[in-house]
């Protein structure tokens, strides 16, 4: 699948150097923010924007002295209180030594979490210095972010400009864990922070037998060959455009918004080309565990799919202190999961409804013909349970084209 069109670069600072400084920091993608000589706001970086939550220049304070532009309401409202304190401490005493009274007697303040002057360093500001701020957004536990400031001077030496970099106050070991995710798929689930209700094709998949699979294996092997499992569905998810909800067991569920990908039909495309590609990395995973001696074949992994379409999914992120994962509420999903269950020895099956997304090129290119495909419902499958006909008999489905054998 094509991913959409990269964000276009920022509006740049009218000063050349800083502009250039700018650039620089939007290519390498910080959080960021550069004030000029007199500490006025004159650029924020899109990421930055993106963990205010808000892209109005305005808002955001630019051509502001700092002060103004640090005391309103989107500012405070995305750090502590204790954060703002810290920030005043940090950073005012250079502010005040540095801005003229008569520009400080003109400023509209609102809402200014000073400290008092005596306790301020009143002194011009270093070359470098930091601070720490609690980052907060509604509905999310408060994050501690590092902050940079630095001093930008010319050739002669004298202030251009000050330099706000932040980053998460996290050891480089934790950086390290999160930098191996697939970066595409996070930016994914972070465009989902604010819940809502989206169109999406919806993909539950599920490892057969696991648990006869996990007693006749030891659990060495047999975990080696889930986290290879679990790794090759996630890339395959990505590749094709998707987010990763969570991991049951030895399962797995993924959306893919039309949003995202462009339109409901490619939505759909996504979803049965990544059904597709999932079972091929379900035999390749097995055949990467066989190849370190395990007494395993490809036939004995084998993943069961359901691919089903829902509407108006009610779609969001759900952060707590040990994971993040993106989940979706909808009868769909409830109906997907028993599409699933119906499905044995590697079958895949397509919900009707799904299937009928699909543009002509998209059919095309997937080789199915919308217009010849014999459906079933749920309850007239072989292996449909009692759950899955009372949940979702009634649904027709279309059972999906295996993957060719490896020659």
């Amino acid at each position: 699948m094509t991913e959409p069109a990269g964000p276009a670069p920022p509006r740049l600072p009218e000063s050349p150097a800083l502009a250039a400084i700018a650039l620089e920091l939007h290519r390498t993608r910080l959080a960021a923010e550069l004030y000029d000589p007199e500490w006025t706001l004159v650029w924020v970086s899109d990421e930055l924007k993106a963990l205010l939550g808000e892209q109005d220049e305005e808002r955001l304070g630019y051509g502001l002295h700092v002060l103004e532009a640090r005391t309103n309401e989107l500012w405070s409202h995305a750090a502590t209180l204790e954060s703002q304190m810290e920030w005043s401490r940090g950073n005012l005493g250079y502010i005040l030594h540095e801005t003229p009274d008569d520009v400080l007697a003109g400023l509209e303040l609102g809402g200014d979490p000073r400290i008092p002057e005596e306790e301020l360093d009143l002194r011009a500001a270093p070359a470098v210095w930091q601070y720490r701020l609690d980052y907060r957004r509604p509905g999310f536990q408060p994050v501690t972010i590092s902050c940079v400031a630095v001093r930008i001077n010319d050739a002669t030496g004298a202030t251009i400009g000050t330099a706000n970099v932040y980053a998460p106050a996290l050891p480089a070991g934790m950086l390290d864990l999160l930098a191996r995710g697939d970066e595409t798929m996070y930016e994914r689930m972070a465009r989902l922070v604010e819940p809502g209700r989206r169109p999406a094709a919806i993909l539950f998949a599920d490892l057969q037998a696991s648990g006869p699979l996990s007693r006749r294996l030891p659990s060495a092997t047999y975990f080696g060959l889930i986290r290879a499992l679990t790794t090759a569905i996630d890339d395959v998810v990505g590749r094709c455009g998707g987010v990763v909800g969570k991991h049951a067991g030895d399962g797995v569920t993924a959306f893919f918004l039309a949003d995202e990908v462009g339109s409901p039909s490619r939505a759909a495309r996504a979803a049965l080309e990544a059904a597709q590609g999932i079972r091929v990395a379900a035999a390749e995973a097995a055949a990467e565990v066989a190849a370190d001696g395990a007494a395993l074949e490809a036939g004995d992994v084998v993943m069961n799919i359901g691919l089903h379409w829902g509407g108006a999914l009610y779609m969001g992120q759900v952060v707590t202190g040990g994971r993040l994962e993106v989940t979706a509420l909808g009868d769909e999903v409830n109906e997907c999961a028993r599409i699933q269950q119906s499905a044995r020895d590697g079958a895949g099956f397509a919900s009707k409804v799904l299937l009928e997304q699909l543009a002509s090129e998209d059919a095309e290119a997937l080789a199915l013909d919308p217009d010849r495909i014999t459906y079933r419902t749920v309850a007239e499958l072989e292996d449909a349970t009692g759950k899955a006909v009372r949940d979702a008999g009634g649904i027709a489905v279309a059972e999906l084209p295996r993957p060719a054998e490896p020659t």
